[in-house]
């Protein structure tokens, strides 16, 4: 057979024509061509593009630790060779972009060859006895790397007959993101026909187009193709990859047709079936993902958008003469450069904009950036003021667009319905993740409140790059990736004749626009009566299909976590800081807005001095975190500069924080007259009467070193109060205070007193207790073993689980790449190494036991530390657990453990917009491994409830560690959870290692009272600061001790936010009902008891037409308060 025989590949449907010249030296007489790829021994699954189109899965590994490896076998060698050689081949690719590295291919165990990734198109290495591997190129990609065939010669006497053979690559360790692959399709003696759901012009002559797919190893000779025995074409068959498009009389019915392939001395036969064809329409949606970093650095990503939205302006003009359907259109996926774009550029190119908008051709959507669910509610509420100022220009924004994130904060459905966005388009990634829905789907999604938003889990947002290739220009290629999509879609039953394919210009996030696809089309037009082809907004294929099916999409209701939430934990301390930022904002905001409510009047400018605190944070909640090659570079330049920037948004967000927080005190301060000794004043910035934690910073000037802060009421009551940690100059006290009146204040009077500091005791207790609680603490372990309430009569810890209470637990990992493969089978868990305890505090707020503690993956001595806080002032356990970590880029995460045990349990979680049952009200397929909590998280059965929250670290896997699971509509497996500070689980993007300091606090209570509305005031009352000032003594004093600036709030609604105007003259509320039943605002000044003029907005502050001042069960809404 030599090299006549014909190899034929199973499935594949794309025209690749290498260089024929090049093609006929591969092989000579003395192959015996093998196949060279039979079965997956051991590799990274990866798909990628690859010179044989429609050949995408493949066995990845690249060079960087010199660990990481692909093995295969090939087919079994044949018996009775007569030529020199048993030639084995298959597909592979070398990607040499990122640099040279060594990779290292062994036979049957035995090291054989080394080639490097220098980018040749073709190379040889000769080896021992006879030995040759050879690669030969036949595509160079956009980015340089290599396409083509690999060919390993074994000498026929070097080989036993009917075995295979194992081959193994490894990469070297040349700290680089060089690869190789092996493309996993084995080459097989075969031919494929397909039958593409297409119509073809053929003038008058309309056709069903059927493909013949060949490989072919040999010199060149005529194929005769016949149709039921009848000769149908004659064409030439040339080496490598072949297609042939046949054209039949079209079906009305399914219809067998017997083809025929005769090429020299081989025939092969086949049958296809011709189904009718279905009459699709394909909306070509192009876009440019947005990604602050990863590409490049941040410090680049807003001016080449701006760029991309002038190409798009001049692009529209370049094809305007182009039919309808071939003409350039383009959907901002972002709102944010438009946003720029109208500040920055000249009234004349706003108005092109703003006319092609008009068109029909650009279409402006409502989200911001992409964001994951790190950012609270009130901070995605900012996110939307750019469409108050996009809408404002005159510019309509009637859709969002959330790309690559698979999932979206539950409250942006209120949001969208308020603001007037009707539609919202979901291209999510399911890297590492599941996705929901097995088909693209169109639904009705219900909010909390029952409103419903008309929502496409469309595909992969670059799924015309990925799988069609579009940026290639290549027609053939293009063609053939859509129509074995549409087959795909119509075998999972996609239920529409429309379907719409997101793409951008090029395959890479922030790519620009290109008229690529409006070229494709244009030839299209001149081939196909069928699929029909156009350009379009992401608006166009919801108004089709609102206009036709909105009755026919499914309603769902639930919640839709995010999968890539537990990139947060590769950066735990800044997330921290961007969580207490936001918290802490929330409350200062409020502070200033209780200024003009009480008369006082607002500096210049403090709503721009608010705005860069939220950009800021919608900075660094934007969902990329780092540089691409972040993981396998951990420390490149681009690595470093931009986790460097990234981690600058978190503490710049921090300290314009504090600074509104100052502003606020100091406008607050001037409704009080100093008294005749020290003060302090509080300010609860919620809706409800609260008592609370406050940590208050005294000078030395007003508590002397040494002495007890004492802190009364107007009435003499001493609060409690407990020293932190002091410096040279003051101390810092905790101080427990009671009944701040809602949206109000108290004033308390400060001095120094003679009662004992609270001094540490090195005796370990046999248990410690409060009038709520009894707790016992595990010395070995340096956590909890029994939890006991009183009042309840409950044991809330389970004495049956392997972990106690706050127990640290190390989790290691052998290698990533099994979270790549959304499993998890090769890792270590442990606990600390070393455990004691430390200390003991009866303090006045609470009595504290400390245990020190020392791991691997922290800086020893003393590197770990776990401290329970029991209350002596409410019911209530806090754990405070602090850490200095070892930089360290092996995967590896830690847990802490929460084995509570509560008889028939079921977990439910604040996630952004309300409250579900965890794993039930969610969409099936979204997040159920882990979550992002909010302000708090609980169990609760009939007769109680435990919750517990922390304000820093906000992911937790319930009912056991769940990482690695990925089983869609997963419950929690019992009543444990399990917190997840942190991780450096991912392969891209987020930081490989931590270092430094940590801290963090969990807050905990329990109680009869199983309502949303107790865990809700509970977690928000932990997670909301109390605002305070210490007045300096020696004035006359007043009489204003304590109040409320706005009262009348609703029972069970939560105050989110409160912002007021930039004239002060008004107040916006963001609130939200968590008791299911509605309420009416009815507010009033706590002053003087005038009734405040409550007016409906939406998010951006615009009046809502036929507004009213009621907010319905479980709603998130708007209110203007006019002062």
């Amino acid at each position: 057979m030599g090299m006549k025989k014909l190899l034929l590949v199973l499935g594949v449907t794309l025209l690749m024509v290498g260089s024929n010249l090049q093609a006929q030296s591969f092989f000579t007489a003395d192959d015996h061509l093998v196949n060279g790829y039979a079965r997956k021994l051991a590799g990274l699954d990866f798909e990628y593009m690859s010179c044989i189109p429609g050949h995408r899965s493949s066995l990845l590994l690249r060079a960087n630790n010199g660990k990481d490896f692909v093995e295969w076998e090939t087919d079994p060698a044949p018996v009775g060779i007569k030529q020199k050689y048993a030639t084995f081949v298959w597909i592979a690719a070398i990607g040499s972009s990122p640099g040279r590295a060594r990779m290292d291919l062994a036979v049957n165990g035995v090291q054989q060859f080394s080639f490097f990734t220098d980018g040749r198109p073709q190379w040889q290495l000769n080896g021992n006895d006879g030995w040759v591997l050879q690669f030969n190129s036949i595509m160079t990609d956009q980015y340089g790397d290599q396409h083509g065939y690999m060919i390993l010669r074994v000498p026929s006497n070097k080989i036993t007959a009917g075995k295979p053979l194992k081959l193994k690559v490894t990469g070297s360790e040349a700290n680089l993101t060089s690869w190789y692959m092996t493309f996993t399709k084995p080459v097989k003696t075969g031919v494929t026909l397909n039958a593409f759901p297409a119509i073809l012009k053929n003038g008058a002559k309309k056709q069903q187009l059927v493909e013949a797919a060949i490989f072919y190893f040999g010199n060149q000779v005529e194929a005769r193709i016949y149709a039921n025995d009848k000769l149908l074409v004659t064409t030439p068959l040339k080496f490598g990859y072949n297609t042939v498009n046949l054209g039949l009389p079209p079906v009305a019915k399914p219809e067998k047709v017997k083809l025929k392939v005769v090429a020299g001395d081989f025939a092969v036969s086949n049958t296809v079936m011709l189904n009718p064809v279905r009459k699709w329409t394909v909306d070509l949606v192009q876009h440019s993902h947005t990604d602050i970093g990863y590409t490049r650095s941040q410090t680049e990503i807003l001016a080449e958008h701006l760029r991309y939205i002038d190409y798009a302006l001049d692009y529209c003009d370049a094809t305007d003469t182009y039919p309808e359907n071939a003409k350039f259109r383009w959907t901002c996926e972002a709102s944010w450069p438009v946003d720029e774009f109208l500040k920055c550029r000249p009234a004349s190119q706003v108005e092109r904009l703003k006319k092609r908008i008009a068109e029909g051709r650009i279409q402006v959507t409502g989200m911001y950036y992409n964001f994951d669910e790190l950012p609270d509610e009130q901070v995605l509420a900012a996110s939307l003021k750019a469409v108050g100022r996009i809408k404002a220009a005159g510019i309509p924004v009637s859709l969002a667009m959330q790309d690559d994130v698979n999932g979206i904060g539950w409250c942006m459905n209120d949001y969208f319905n308020q603001l007037g966005v009707k539609y919202l388009n979901m291209g999510t990634h399911g890297h590492r993740a599941l996705i929901c829905f097995d088909k693209p789907t169109m639904f009705w999604w219900e909010s909390p409140s029952g409103k419903k938003l008309l929502t496409f889990r469309a595909e992969h947002y670059m799924i015309g790059n990925t799988e069609l290739e579009i940026q290639t220009g290549d027609i053939n290629k293009f063609k053939n990736n859509l129509f074995n999509y549409l087959l795909t879609l119509d075998a999972k039953k996609y239920p529409f004749d429309e379907m719409a394919i997101q793409h951008s210009g090029y395959l890479t996030d922030n790519s620009p626009p290109s008229t690529i696809a409006s070229e494709l089309i244009k030839q299209w037009n001149d081939i196909f009566e069928w699929p029909k082809l156009t350009t379009a907004v992401a608006e166009t294929f919801f108004e089709h299909m609102e206009k036709d099916h909105a009755g026919e999409f499914p309603v769902v209701r639930g919640a839709w976590p995010d999968w890539w939430t537990d990139g947060f934990g590769a950066s735990a301390r800044e997330s921290a800081t961007t969580r207490v930022a936001s918290s802490t904002l929330s409350a200062n905001v409020a502070g200033l807005a209780m200024a003009p409510a009480a008369g006082i009047k607002l500096p210049a400018k403090t709503d721009e001095k608010i705005d860069l605190a939220e950009n800021a944070l919608l900075f660094y909640c934007e969902h990329t975190t780092g540089y691409s090659e972040s993981v396998r570079e951990p420390f490149s330049q681009p690595t470093m500069e931009q986790r460097a920037l990234k981690e600058s948004y978190a503490w710049e967000a921090n300290r314009r924080t504090a600074l509104i927080g100052e502003e606020a005190m100091g406008l607050l301060q001037s409704m009080f007259v100093s008294e005749k000794e020290p003060s302090l004043l509080i300010f609860n910035t919620l809706n409800w009467n609260r008592s609370g934690l406050a940590t208050v910073y005294i000078d030395h000037q007003v508590i002397p070193r040494g002495k007890m802060a004492g802190i009364f009421s107007q009435d003499g009551e001493r609060m409690a109060v407990q020293p932190v940690a002091s410096r040279s100059d003051g101390t810092y006290w905790a101080i427990w205070l009671k009944d701040i009146p809602a949206f109000g204040y108290k004033k308390f009077t400060v001095k120094a007193i003679d009662v004992p500091i609270a001094i540490a005791d090195p005796g370990l207790p046999a248990a410690i207790e409060n009038s709520w609680y009894r707790v016992i603490a595990d010395p070995a372990k340096g956590a909890i073993t029994s939890w006991y309430d009183k009042e309840l009569n409950l044991e809330l810890v389970d004495a049956t689980s392997p972990y106690k209470m706050g127990e640290f637990i190390l989790e290691q990992l052998g290698n990533r790449s099994q979270m790549e493969s959304r499993k998890l089978d090769d890792f270590k868990r442990s606990p600390l190494d070393k455990v004691w305890f430390d200390s003991m505090v009866k303090g006045e707020i609470w009595t504290s036991l400390k245990f020190i503690g020392e791991s691997s993956t922290t800086e020893n001595p003393k590197g770990y530390s776990f401290e329970i806080r029991l209350f002596n002032t409410c019911k209530r356990m806090d754990i405070a657990c602090s850490m200095v970590k070892k930089s360290i880029t092996d995967p590896e995460s830690f847990y802490i453990a929460f084995p509570f045990s509560l008889s028939d349990g079921k977990h439910f979680t604040e996630v952004p917009g309300g409250v579900i049952e965890t794993g039930k009200d969610q969409i099936k397929g979204s997040s159920c491994d882990w979550y992002t909590v909010q302000d708090f998280t609980a169990v609760r059965n009939s007769g109680a409830q435990l919750v517990i929250g922390s304000a820093e670290m906000p992911l937790m896997q319930f009912g056991a560690i769940n990482t690695g699971r990925y089983k869609a509509g997963a419950m929690p497996q019992s009543t444990h959870m399990f917190s997840w500070p942190m991780n450096n689980y991912w392969v891209t993007n987020f930081n490989a290692d931590q270092r430094g300091g940590h801290s963090w606090t969990y807050y905990l209570t329990t109680s009869d009272d199983n309502s949303n509305s107790f865990a809700s005031r509970f977690g928000w009352g932990c997670r909301i600061p109390l605002l305070s000032r210490v007045i300096p003594g020696g004035g006359k004093g007043d009489n204003v001790w304590q109040g409320s600036i706005i009262q009348g709030w609703p029972s069970e609604v939560v105050l989110v936010s409160a912002i007021p105007s930039a004239d002060g003259k008004s107040v916006q509320l963001h609130l939200r009902e968590t008791g299911n039943k509605s309420a009416n605002l009815d507010l009033m000044l706590g002053a003087s008891g005038k009734k405040i003029k409550v007016t409906e907005v939406d998010v951006t502050g615009r009046e809502v037409v036929n507004g009213n001042s009621k907010i319905g069960a479980l709603e998130s809404k708007f209110f203007r308060l006019d002062l």
